[in-house]
């Protein structure tokens, strides 16, 4: 993982300072503060791996700087020859997470750096073999080399199909970067854009229509961890104006307020639509994509790993607490399917293996799961040859898409939010087919 890291000295003594210089040079990049005043500065201004403070610092205390470091998401490790029980008891219940002697860094103090490379190392490792389950070498490369960025406070943008696993990746990127600070977590497409100002910047009591009472929006709770904002590219153009002003300006009003709200957090923004077709036909602000997108991942779809698939389904098999067997040529099966719904999709089918009344799933059985999936969501048209030469293909993938919504709604009732999941599609391309189509439910 991570081999270079961020590292701060505070400490009032120059040759202290060498001292400490010496033993962590090896580690990562270094800085260096002789009293509060600088550090506090530095601390407010950049983000540090690990801070180490000595008690004593002239007319100042350590222990004043220990409450800012853990509120910054930074590892806080005390250095000092001052060891009265009271004090060394304040430190830790103000955060830090060692308190060394003087006397025995020189030995001491490498193994605690190891240790906290080790727990990043630790978290990764977890991250790959029991939540994000892939073997594609070229997708565990990137992820290491977005997990060694500096992402405290800034803005990364995760892209990728339904089912990806986008939400995971985002979770790992906040326990990399802020570990106890808060992560909130916001599906833009499942609020209506009437709402979705008052969830992202909070309410007065009687701002609006059942507004009954003071509203803390995402913002303001995301500040000093995450904001993590899902489905981010079905925002209305004028909503997607309100967030870039408050990411340009790090404030915001709450609706029915005029008291600015300062907030700094790190942003993680993800979509499963194509955003850079939404920026190109103006659905999307190009100055909001690049302020969010100062880091952007793609994750690949299933379909262009196809050698997870097994990895996948061995995952899968250990988490049922019913056994099943699959049979070689059903792998085989399962590995030439496209998996629109990606690793959710798969997780489903495998949920169906076992409760299945037979326990040893063959090629029969993986047919007859998958392909009345597919079925179920894009209903066929009589004729589609004929209704292709004469109408062209758009036409039908267009009436497809209609007939798709219509049987969608009919199965769940007009239940808007399992319609999206069922037909795997975006909220902002559902809502399109409805008034395209002006199909009413």
């Amino acid at each position: 993982m991570k081999s270079k890291l961020s590292i701060l000295i505070i400490e009032d003594d120059k040759y202290a300072r060498l001292n400490l210089r010496e033993i962590l040079n090896p580690f990562g990049i270094l800085d260096e503060a002789a009293d509060l005043e600088t550090a506090s500065t530095k601390i407010r201004d950049n983000f540090y791996d690990i801070v180490l403070t000595d008690i004593e610092l002239g007319t100042g205390s350590g222990i004043d700087i220990i409450a800012a470091v853990k509120s910054k998401g930074s590892h806080c490790i005390v250095v000092s020859s001052y060891e009265h029980e009271d004090v060394i008891e304040k430190a830790y219940s103000l955060g830090a997470s060692h308190y060394l002697s003087k006397f025995k860094l020189r030995e001491q103090l490498p193994v605690y750096i190891h240790k906290f490379l080790q727990s990043k190392s630790a978290r990764f490792e977890k991250f790959l073999s029991e939540e994000f389950i892939t073997q594609d070498p070229e997708t565990i490369s990137d992820l290491r080399r977005l997990c060694e960025i500096n992402l405290k406070n800034q803005n990364l943008f995760i892209s990728g199909s339904t089912g990806t696993g986008k939400s995971l990746l985002g979770k790992l990127i906040h326990d990399m970067t802020h570990s106890e600070a808060p992560l909130v977590h916001l599906n833009c497409s499942e609020i209506s854009e009437t709402l979705l100002e008052s969830e992202l910047f909070g309410h007065e009591k009687g701002a609006f229509t059942g507004a009954e009472q003071k509203k803390e929006g995402k913002l303001k709770l995301a500040n000093g961890g995450t904001l993590f904002l899902d489905e981010v590219a079905t925002m209305s153009l004028s909503m997607q104006q309100k967030l870039l002003k408050a990411l340009d300006e790090k404030t915001f009003y709450p609706v029915g307020s005029s008291i600015a709200i300062k907030s700094e957090f790190t942003l993680i923004s993800a979509t499963c639509e194509g955003i850079l077709q939404k920026v190109q036909k103006k659905e999307f602000r190009e100055d909001l994509y690049f302020r969010l997108s100062g880091f952007h991942f793609h994750i690949k779809p299933l379909a262009e790993r196809p050698e997870d698939v097994d990895l996948l389904v061995k995952f899968f098999q250990k988490k049922s607490p019913r056994r099943f067997v699959i049979r070689p040529e059903a792998l085989v099966e399962m590995r030439k399917y496209t998996w629109p719904g990606n690793i959710r999709e798969l997780s489903k089918v495998c949920e169906r293996f076992s409760q299945s009344l037979t326990g040893i799933i063959d090629l029969g059985v993986v047919r007859k799961t998958i392909i009345p999936q597919i079925q179920s969501v894009l209903p066929q048209v009589e004729g589609w040859e004929e209704y292709v030469l004469n109408h062209g293909l758009r036409a039908y993938i267009t009436h497809l898409e209609k007939r798709a919504v219509e049987e969608s709604m009919k199965r769940n009732n007009g239940k808007i939010t399992a319609c999206i999941k069922e037909l795997k599609i975006s909220s902002s391309a559902f809502y399109r087919i409805l008034q395209e189509h002006k199909l009413n439910f």
